[in-house]
């Protein structure tokens, strides 16, 4: 071949591989100007200045009209300004683009946006279809749980509060939704077991009172003292299914210990009149609640494990203690004097292994 032709070809070549490195380089400075306004926008919405957020996001918008991204920062600015129909267009745009990487806070955005709309049917459809896209998503089943709530429907509350917590052990409103509903339809397993847990991980004061207020209030109302005798009291709860038969044993295991077991002089079933009294009261409880959740064959539930493990590791004392704390401070300060590695021993053993399992 004439060197000539080949020198051309080769210039060509260089020619073709320049332009496509160029326009590569054009496009990621783009897509970098994009994200850089997203970036502000996200920014400014945190700081609470959803207009000026909405400004940069529609900067970006020009930019990159199918950005899903883009889109779903949108419609997040504009639901916290309450302009529901505005965060709806928005996020319903999004969806049909690539959301890769956005559909579980979409989904669940969408839902809520239809939930608070006074649309749950909606709202519902939509948490399932963010479902079946993110099967491992924790936020998307909890969102569904809350909109059940709000139509007072137990079971299906239950169900997907239920999703949520398969698949996470930190999300602290899951644990504690899953502990409040257990209680309404008399799951009792499940009600002490997901309550106590909720109590641990969560950092929220709120929630660490209502579960700690509703552990005592509902075991002391277990059985009631008239006088010189002593009455069972099983509260009228809705139960389903073959939960009955185990939640009523359980029930029963705890009236009995209520009816027999005593602290020092103090029988169980007797009033509290102090902190300190009411701390030994759950501390004694929980110690029999956690045996029955462990070594019950009839509940079926992971978290179960957690309770079989604070057992075989020797920690059901430092874990009732820590949950225990806010109720009565000197008492747990005085545990701590002399348990002080037993509590780290607790925290290692959740962040190490059970996180991990």
């Amino acid at each position: 071949m004439n060197k000539v032709v080949i020198l051309i070809f080769a210039l060509a070549a260089t020619a073709t591989l320049f332009a496509a490195q160029d326009a590569t380089s054009k496009n990621a400075a783009a897509q970098d100007a994009v994200q850089d306004l997203v970036n502000q926008g996200v920014q400014y919405h945190e700081q609470g200045q959803y207009d000026e957020a909405i400004a940069k996001y529609k900067q970006a918008e020009k930019k990159a009209p199918k950005n899903a991204l883009v889109k779903y920062e949108m419609a997040f600015s504009y639901h916290a300004k309450h302009e529901l129909d505005k965060a709806l267009t928005y996020a319903k745009a999004a969806t049909k683009l690539d959301t890769k990487g956005l559909n579980e806070n979409l989904y669940s955005l969408m839902g809520t946006i239809y939930d608070e709309k006074g649309m749950p049917d909606s709202a519902i459809a939509i948490y399932r279809k963010g479902f079946e896209k993110e099967p491992n998503s924790y936020n998307i089943p909890y969102n569904a749980t809350i909109t059940y709530m709000r139509q007072n429907n137990a079971d299906s509350s239950y169900a997907w509060v239920k999703r949520s917590i398969n698949n996470s052990r930190t999300h602290e409103g899951s644990y504690y939704y899953a502990g409040f509903i257990a209680s309404q339809m008399g799951k009792w397993p499940a009600f002490y077991a997901y309550t106590m847990y909720s109590t641990f991980i969560t950092k929220k004061g709120e929630i660490i009172r209502d579960n700690l207020s509703r552990l005592y209030g509902k075991t002391k109302y277990l059985v009631i003292k008239k006088d010189n005798t002593i009455e069972k009291n099983t509260p009228n709860v809705k139960q389903t299914g073959s939960d009955s038969t185990v939640n009523n044993e359980f029930l029963l295991s705890i009236q009995m210990s209520l009816v027999t077991d005593s602290i020092g002089p103090r029988k169980l079933y007797d009033n509290d009149s102090t902190s300190a009294q009411q701390t030994e009261f759950l501390i004694h409880i929980l110690d029999k609640c956690i045996k029955l959740i462990a070594f019950t064959d009839e509940i079926d539930d992971p978290i179960q494990r957690f309770y079989q493990g604070l057992i075989r590791e020797r920690l059901t004392e430092a874990f009732i203690y820590s949950i225990c704390e806010p109720i009565d401070r000197p008492t747990f300060a005085q545990w701590l004097l002399k348990n002080r590695s037993e509590q780290a021993r607790l925290y290692q053993w959740f962040n190490r292994e059970w996180l991990m399992l």
